[in-house]
């Protein structure tokens, strides 16, 4: 008995593991759905829309 639930819980990792990597939207929007995946962070306070390039002298622009 014990060998079938360990064969059985290899199976389910593996399936996980080639969804996750066959179709790894799919499994972003699942996680998200589920609470497993970390909350997006705003860009609210960052100059140019969170752009790394942006002109931080005080004169505007970007890159």
């Amino acid at each position: 008995m014990i060998e079938v639930a360990v064969a059985l819980l290899i199976v389910c990792v593996a399936a996980i593991y080639w969804y996750a990597r066959l179709f790894p939207q799919g499994w972003g929007r699942l996680r998200t759905a589920v609470g497993f995946a970390p909350a997006p962070q705003p860009t609210i306070g960052k100059g140019c829309g969170g752009c790394t390039g942006c002109d931080r002298s005080g004169k505007g622009g970007c890159h």
